[in-house]
């Protein structure tokens, strides 16, 4: 009994100590964003500052012990379900009044980046493979994963790629994927947000009232912020609620006896915290309608920060986590997919947002590029610096089109085990993505090529 306890001090004081150098490593690359001018104005956040500064530290022998790569994983997958859990569970507020075709427009924009980097890194792994057969054939669908994802959705999917489909280095490439993204993200980001306003294509928007610069605190409907319970407490409990429930339909899921249902059932942990909040937030609202419940439970406020916070615990352990080792094995392969997926990606959402949004297409660039690359915060905090009180539809369409987005990924998301699991079943799926994207692209691109149709139609233009 006694070797039972101090066995489980040394876990519980192990993983603490893990904690402390994540949030340690943040508050450094923070320190670091304030003082080096040159990272700071390519709004690189202080969790990717931080997760690389670790990581160069790990590549010397005698800190190498410094970070358990097993736990950072841990904490980089539940952190992604979590700060998910979190964003569900926001009630929703008045948003910037957008015509419903164009939320399932910026939706349809959504999905073909995803697609067009599924597509295109297949292409490149296969080519791969091809040429040696040491590469993992289906590591093309990495790509989406950690650039249109996150960190934690590339570890997932890669880390089920090396235990099911033998993909050496599975996780390891997925958490690079997505390191690479985040830098991605920023850097290109911002160089195009000063290519295009030295070309004077765009100016900085303001708001029209000095109101829309103040951020709501608090609901005066919702609970008091102190009394038998603290209100971040009750948030925590709404966001833990969540995830229990995600977790038990990963469990229900587990438990059908079909392999590509169980990859699903533990890959897409966020998707199930998002059915789960979702369900909460509906019988929450079914109740306080009733009169059942006389307040609001949730502050927006509070839930962006957990959400936050865990987004960034999960950037920062996902790149702290990375075995310089495992990188180098699949390091040609990596370089060329987030390469050309780099170039392919920009070109797409460019050509897409210019022909969908009217008088403000630098803006749903930006933040539809950002989000593409890093997470929809990379493209919150570009679109900022030219829409900072967020004037145009952009903030709002960025917001809305998860709802149609979802049904549109679902093909992708659905068959990523069922494309891994043979390289027949791969070439499969490739034209599958291949007509999807063809399709969503004929709905977003209908009126210049069926013109006769929709001559008479006025094109939806958004003016100030």
């Amino acid at each position: 009994m006694p070797e039972t306890v101090v066995f489980s001090d040394a876990y519980v004081w192990t993983f603490t100590g893990q904690l402390a150098i994540l949030f340690i490593a943040i508050l450094a690359g923070n320190v670091l964003r304030t003082w080096v001018p040159f990272l700071k104005k390519l709004y690189i956040p202080a969790a990717i500052i931080g997760g690389f500064l670790v990581l160069a530290l790990k590549q010397i022998p005698a800190l190498t012990p410094l970070v358990d790569n097993a736990t950072m994983e841990i904490i980089t997958y539940h952190a992604l379900g979590l700060g998910f859990a979190a964003m569900a569970l926001k009630t929703a507020q008045e948003e910037k009044k957008v015509s419903t075709v164009k939320v399932v427009e910026s939706g349809a924009i959504m999905a073909g980046g995803y697609l067009i980097q599924a597509i295109i890194g297949l292409v490149i792994s296969i080519a791969f493979f091809f040429i040696n057969s040491k590469y993992f054939y289906a590591a093309g669908l990495i790509l989406p994963m950690g650039f249109g994802q996150s960190t934690g959705s590339a570890l997932s999917w890669g880390s089920n790629f090396e235990a099911n489909y033998n993909f050496s280095g599975g996780s390891n490439f997925g958490l690079a994927v997505a390191a690479i993204g985040f830098i991605v993200g920023s850097i290109f980001g911002v160089i195009y947000l000063n290519i295009a306003t030295r070309k004077g294509l765009v100016k900085p928007r303001r708001a029209l009232a000095a109101e829309n610069d103040r951020v709501i605190i608090e609901d005066p409907n919702e609970i008091p912020n102190s009394e038998s319970i603290d209100k971040l407490t009750v948030q925590i409990c709404l966001v833990a609620l969540a995830y229990t429930g995600a977790y038990g339909i990963m469990l229900l899921l587990a438990a059908v006896p079909i392999k590509a249902v169980g990859d699903l059932a533990w890959g897409l942990n966020f998707l199930w915290a998002l059915v789960a909040a979702f369900l909460i937030k509906t019988f929450m609202a079914a109740m306080k309608k009733r009169g059942v419940i006389k307040r609001y439970y949730t502050n927006n406020h509070l839930m962006d920060r957990i959400s936050g916070t865990m987004f960034d615990a999960m950037i920062a352990a996902g790149i702290m986590a990375i075995d310089i080792e495992d990188v180098l094995e699949n390091i040609w392969l990596l370089a060329a997919t987030c390469a050309i997926g780099t170039v392919i990606t920009f070109w797409y959402v460019r050509k897409a947002t210019k022909h969908a949004y009217k008088n403000y297409e630098i803006e749903s660039f930006l933040t539809n590029f950002g989000t593409l690359t890093g997470t929809l915060s990379t493209g919150m905090v570009l679109l900022r610096e030219i829409d900072p009180d967020f004037v145009t539809p952009a903030s709002s369409n960025i917001v809305l089109q998860n709802i149609p987005s979802i049904g549109f990924l679902a093909p992708l998301l659905l068959t990523l085990g069922f494309a891994a699991s043979s390289l027949t079943n791969t070439f499969i799926m490739f034209g599958v993505y291949l007509v999807l994207f063809i399709a969503y692209n004929v709905f977003l691109f209908r009126r210049r090529i069926f013109k006769k149709r929709y001559a008479d139609k006025p094109e939806e233009v958004w003016t100030e």
